[in-house]
């Protein structure tokens, strides 16, 4: 009786291991700060979106992670560390999709922009676009 109950248990222990590695805490988490983000935004609060931009004005040509600034005036760009500038890529093309990331591109490519599908839209509404 008691092998039996051992296997029961070390059974037991086997799904919740694997249930828990199923669940992709991070997503979990990055969907709360996501819909705070949202929620300051309805309130006319400015919000910082996290992204990742490629310019060559902004980011000497290469990838760097910032944020996009919107709200309190035009939409501007903070890099790490650094204070925020203006940010005006002009007409953006969406360029690939994924349940991650959405990349959009300016016209020419020189600029590209890679934000969470999600927050697209209050970032495309507040460049203009």
């Amino acid at each position: 009786m008691g092998e039996l109950v051992g296997a029961l248990v070390k059974g037991i222990i086997v799904l919740v291991g694997n249930l828990l590695a199923a669940i992709d805490t991070a997503e979990l988490s990055g969907a709360r700060r996501r819909r705070s983000r949202a929620a300051a935004l309805a309130r006319g609060s400015r919000v910082e979106y996290p992204c990742v931009l490629r310019s060559p004005e902004l980011t000497a040509g290469r990838e760097r992670r910032g944020w996009l600034v919107v709200g309190d005036g035009p939409v501007r760009w903070r890099g790490l560390r650094a204070e925020p500038v203006v940010f005006e890529p002009g007409e953006l093309t969406m360029q690939a999709v994924d349940q991650q990331a959405v990349t959009f591109q300016s016209a020419g490519g020189r600029t590209e922009l890679r934000l969470h599908p999600d927050e697209a839209p209050a970032v495309l509404r507040a460049l203009g676009g």
